[in-house]
């Protein structure tokens, strides 16, 4: 006996596969009315259009994919996509006629079908949460160009591969180098002669140099960086250097050896940068580290010079500094929103170099300007060191000697 819609008037046959999933009960099967098809003459699934009996065949159109692009992974997540109007339709009828008593629909049971076999055959992980791949099922009725299994032949696989994310720390070595890539200002990034077609203001940054060593290794599309903050380009990092995460878009390649990396980096870098402390991290460390400023402390070396000579009194009143207002400085001010930040300073050391020049060493909340602290900015920070000496300063050198970050909880 067959089962009829009202509305639709087609005879709806479904195969055993799906039979079980909606009747997971028995008993309930025993009583079904919706006849099963006959495969031995070609009938077919109104349900799943006979996928479901061919699980096989589609776990072999992954493990093509997999082999054909080469990526090597450990964790994985499996998604399912009804690409068809007329099956999803046709699956809500028969779910109204059965009535539908079972938990997976077709999406899900083909996503539970493949994260069974994988874990079983290719001894991969299912993580739902952080995978490092997710292998993508799409099923529709019309057959796709080119498939490998005619039975099949309306299932595609597609891959998507989540990034690597791995942390360190940089010291910049020598100035002139930005954090990360700087469109080139004559042509906007697009290439020009005055940027030798690189599209680059600068040919070296610290993301590039670092880059141009991880790309290959991992087989991966681009890169993007995220430090603790930024220096200026004609700032050193010294110290223990300042924490970074590089992202790794499209890693096909996530099995490599950090200590290589870090070496290939300090090699062919001309003495520009060093990295160090390498590890494996995740997207949420990514985060952390990028909005760490305010939380963070950082030491810097700064040399300021005035315009008059600097007395007794003046240093005296340099290491009461506490407590500063900062309007963004003018600067940045093209990039960055106008607003006044209120920073801490925990400690200054001062050391004379000569009757207008003075050494300090200057440890305070992350965020806080050097430069507009020593000059003021035009009244932008206050207090300043100008401000409050009377004598106009300039800061002629600074270097960043530690960033310190809260750690990973």
């Amino acid at each position: 006996m067959t089962q009829t819609d009202e509305n639709n008037n087609d005879t709806y046959k479904i195969c055993d596969e799906c039979l079980h999933r909606i009747y997971p009960n028995a008993q309930r099967r025993a009583n079904a009315t919706i006849p099963l098809i006959d495969e031995d003459k070609g009938e077919v699934c109104s349900l799943c259009n006979n996928i479901l009996l061919h699980k096989d065949l589609i776990f072999d159109l992954v493990e093509r994919k997999l082999n054909m692009l080469n990526i090597t992974f450990d964790t994985c997540q499996i998604a399912s996509v009804i690409a068809d109007k007329q099956m999803l339709k046709t699956e809500h009828q028969i779910h109204k006629l059965a009535p539908y008593y079972g938990k997976n629909n077709l999406r899900n049971q083909l996503k539970y079908e493949m994260c069974e076999m994988i874990e079983k055959k290719l001894h991969k992980t299912i993580d739902h949460k952080n995978p490092e791949i997710v292998i993508m099922i799409k099923a529709r009725s019309k057959p796709y160009d080119n498939a490998p299994h005619k039975e099949v032949s309306g299932v595609n696989i597609f891959i998507d591969v989540n990034p690597l994310f791995i942390e360190g720390r940089y010291n910049k070595l020598k100035r002139g180098i930005p954090q990360t890539k700087w469109p080139c200002s004559n042509c906007k990034g697009r290439g020009c002669e005055e940027c030798n077609f690189t599209g680059q203001q600068y040919p070296d940054t610290v993301e590039g140099l670092i880059s141009r060593q991880i790309l290959p290794l991992t087989q991966g599309s681009e890169t993007k960086f995220h430090g603790s903050g930024r220096e200026d380009i004609d700032v050193l990092m010294l110290g223990k250097g300042r924490p970074f995460v590089i992202e790794v878009k499209r890693p096909f390649n996530r099995q490599i050896d950090l200590d290589e990396l870090e070496h290939l980096v300090n090699e062919n870098s001309d003495g520009k940068i060093q990295i160090h402390n390498l590890h494996f991290t995740d997207k949420e460390r990514k985060g952390t580290i990028k909005n760490s400023s305010t939380e963070s402390y950082k030491v810097y070396e700064a040399i300021a010079e005035f315009e008059n000579g600097v007395i007794s009194e003046d240093i005296q009143k340099i290491l009461k500094l506490k407590h500063i207002h900062q309007r963004t400085p003018q600067r940045v001010e093209h990039r960055r929103a106008d607003l006044i930040r209120e920073r801490e300073i925990y400690d200054i050391q001062v050391e004379r170099m000569g009757s207008c020049k003075l050494k300090l060493i200057i440890k305070c909340q992350g965020g806080l300007y050097i430069k507009e602290l020593i000059s003021g900015d035009d009244g932008r920070t206050e207090p300043s060191i100008s401000s409050i000496t009377d004598n106009n300063a300039v800061c002629s050198q600074l270097d960043v000697i530690d960033v310190h970050i809260p750690e990973v909880e």
